[in-house]
This record gives C-alpha cells, sequence and structure tokens, in this order.
C-alpha cells in the first residue's frame, strides 16, 4: 500500500470498510492547539464531535504499517476512528 492509499477490508461483503492510515503531525497538532486556545475550547468540541475532522486536521496521510491512527470508514455511510498514541483526541 503506497502513502495515500485506500485499503479495502472485508472486500464484497456487507461489512466492506475503507482503511487510511495517519501519523501525528507536531506543527498540526501545535496549529489545532493554539486554535483550541483561541475559540475557549470549543475547536476541541467540534473535534471530539467530528473525529475524521479532528485526525485530518491533526495528522498527515501514511501507509497502515506505520499508522499512529487508522481511519476506518464504513462504505454504508457511517464513520469511525480508532486511535493508539497520546494525540488531543484520542
Amino acid at each position: 500500500m503506497e502513502k495515500g492509499e485506500l485499503k479495502i477490508l472485508n472486500k464484497g461483503e456487507e461489512e466492506e470498510m475503507e482503511l487510511q492510515g495517519y501519523q501525528f503531525c507536531r506543527w498540526r497538532l501545535a496549529l489545532v492547539g493554539f486554535g483550541v486556545l483561541c475559540t475557549g475550547g470549543f475547536l476541541l468540541l467540534l473535534l471530539y464531535w467530528m473525529p475524521e475532522w479532528c485526525v485530518k486536521s491533526t495528522c498527515t496521510r501514511t501507509t497502515a504499517r506505520d499508522a499512529e491512527v487508522v481511519l476506518l470508514r464504513s462504505t454504508v455511510g457511517k464513520d469511525r476512528s480508532i486511535g493508539e498514541g497520546g494525540g488531543l483526541c484520542v
């Protein structure tokens, strides 16, 4: 799997999901932290409600093997993120 490529889990089944790997980016974490301070915590609440936005705003895409955070997206339409490590939204 190359950088930026989607991996399909349970292909052809009812529970088919797309997998994307992400790594934490220090400058993005710092920028989001600054935004949280400027908005009085509202940005953190928004990112808590929208985990996909949290991952995309604090991480960069990488291969699934090197990932610290994995974003699973159901092909039916529901989004879930599962994170490992110590980030703002995990």
